[in-house]
């Protein structure tokens, strides 16, 4: 859903930048949820097509950041080489961030679930967004 936002956000801007999800114990190929599905479709995103892919250090190591969920989420990614500079929790970045506003997976939850981790990565994105947006900008100046 994160990645799935984030493009969306990013609007013109997405083309100019690379957005991968990946997780930590996805099982590589494996659709999205069914719930995963009908919450983004409520907002009009389309994650049919999404296949899930499994974290690795290749990956890490060729991203310039990496936006994780859950601070055991960055612990694992770091664990894998991440670069501490480049790694962060979506909730606490850019600092100060909102660190008592963080994002539980939903997987296996509730629709409820479901909608508020939803809601939490619409919120944390439209946040990130600029800062990110900023980045591509400026490095193509």
């Amino acid at each position: 859903m994160a990645e799935a936002v984030l493009r969306a956000e990013l609007k013109d801007d997405a083309a100019r930048v690379e957005v991968v999800s990946a997780g930590t114990r996805a099982v590589e190929g494996e659709p999205a949820s069914p719930l995963s599905v009908e919450v983004a479709a409520q907002h009009g995103i389309d994650l049919a097509a999404h296949r899930a892919r499994r974290v690795t250090p290749e990956l890490l190591a060729a991203s310039d950041l990496v936006l994780v969920m859950e601070p055991s989420h960055r612990v694992q990614a770091r664990a894998m080489g991440a670069a501490a500079d480049t790694c962060h929790v979506m909730s606490e970045w850019p600092p100060p961030g909102e660190p008592d506003l963080g994002i539980s997976d939903p997987y296996g939850g509730s629709r409820e679930g479901y909608e508020e981790c939803w809601r939490r990565i619409a919120h944390h994105v439209k946040r990130i967004a600029p800062h990110i947006i900023e980045a591509i900008r400026s490095q193509s100046k």
